[in-house]
């Protein structure tokens, strides 16, 4: 199956290395922040070409639509009218394809670039503007959706027209249920009520989920996987061995348990709801920055970026500023995380300024790639912005 570019520490040698997690860190100014915004955005635009896309071949794209929509979040945005904007969604529109997705027919990943693009279009406020395109993205959206309710990935999204049943994953559920959300499609919509029931199989929360991988211990409870038959905690999620009644042990992680979480928030689903308070106490028992929880040794920072750009976006849409740890130690999740963003930053000289870029630690899903981890970067950065 194909993967994703953009999904979906050691953190350069940084004092979180070894550390606790919670290690005391100063909480920025939000003038603190908006210049470490400044000087990243600035980096993103320096990598804009002509035809308005932020790379090349391949990466053009998915890198082009993650970096729109990064630099027109606000708050410390981009203008909607900023020519650089402009450009770039000229040429995002112009991969809409006749069924509606927004994609490359020689990459695919119909889903991510689609719901990429219709956020970029809701962050910079152009969906009157852009009504027919975003109605088209809709349907395509709807359209790759499965719709069985007997199917046991009933709701779930895979990467494009070409999935049939059993290519459904969280990640992409997620963004193809916030894309929709963004975009207007209200959270009674029977398609978004159909993505609840298949993140639902995706957690490990045994009241809504009955299948066999489900933990009920303490420490595993409301944790999320990414898919209900893979974790992606491992190179490759091991098989069980064989005998018939064996049961693939699947990992819940950070960045799946987040990604959820905020899902579950933006289809309206309460602070209160067993579904949102089982992942978020799972998140406070496994409150850590230095590496994506849940992954297993050797791979502990591989989505360590998606990790960060889902707690930042939880955190913030909850209003939640501190979090309080299992053992009764209160955490600023702004502080800890502004300073691990920081440590991944490589400052360049640009005249009398400073540009900043980002490299996440691991190569896995792309997080390598500077153009990708400086627009997940912006994205961490506004939401901690608008937190303070």
């Amino acid at each position: 199956m194909r993967r994703p570019l953009f999904l979906s520490a050691t953190c350069l040698g940084i004092a979180l290395l070894g550390a606790p997690a919670w290690a005391e860190n100063a909480l920025p100014s939000k003038a603190d922040v908006e210049t470490v915004i400044d000087e990243a955005q600035a980096w993103l635009l320096s990598k804009q070409m002509a035809d308005g896309t932020f790379a090349k071949d391949q990466y053009a794209l998915g890198i082009t639509g993650l970096a729109t929509q990064a630099l027109a979040l606000q708050p410390h945005g981009l203008p909607g009218n900023d020519p650089a904007l402009a450009k770039a969604f000229a040429f995002l529109k112009s991969n809409q394809q006749p069924d509606g997705g927004i994609y490359s027919k020689e990459q695919g990943l119909g889903n991510y670039c689609t719901s990429i693009t219709l956020m970029a279009l809701a962050a910079a406020g152009k969906l009157d503007e852009e009504k027919a395109l975003v109605k088209k993205g809709q349907q395509y959206l709807f359209g790759i959706q499965i719709a069985d309710p007997k199917d046991k990935n009933f709701g779930g999204i895979g990467y494009d027209q070409d999935d049939g049943p059993g290519h459904q994953d969280l990640p992409n559920t997620v963004y193809g249920a916030q894309a929709l959300r963004s975009t207007g499609v209200p959270a009674e919509d029977p398609h978004l009520q159909a993505a609840v029931k298949f993140l639902e199989k995706c957690q490990n929360l045994s009241s809504v989920n009955d299948l066999p991988w489900v933990d009920s211990s303490d420490d595993s409870r409301g944790g999320a996987v990414y898919s209900h038959d893979e974790s992606k905690a491992e190179g490759s999620d091991p098989q069980p061995e064989n005998k018939a009644d064996a049961v693939k042990k699947l990992h819940s992680t950070g960045s799946m348990t987040y990604s959820l979480l905020s899902t579950y928030i933006a289809l309206d689903l309460k602070k209160d709801d067993p579904r949102v308070s089982a992942a978020l106490d799972w998140c406070k028992r496994h409150y850590e920055l230095s590496k994506n929880p849940g992954m297993t040794a050797g791979h502990e920072t591989e989505g360590l970026l998606y990790y960060y750009v889902f707690m930042a976006k939880t955190m913030h849409t909850l209003g939640l500023k501190e979090l309080e740890l299992a053992d009764g130690k209160k955490v600023d999740w702004r502080a800890d995380l502004f300073a691990a963003v920081k440590a991944m930053g490589h400052e360049i000289p640009a005249g009398d300024k400073k540009l900043m870029m980002f490299s996440g630690p691991s190569k896995r899903w792309g997080e390598a790639f500077p153009h990708l981890a400086t627009a997940y970067m912006v994205k961490v950065l506004k939401d901690i912005d608008a937190s303070l």
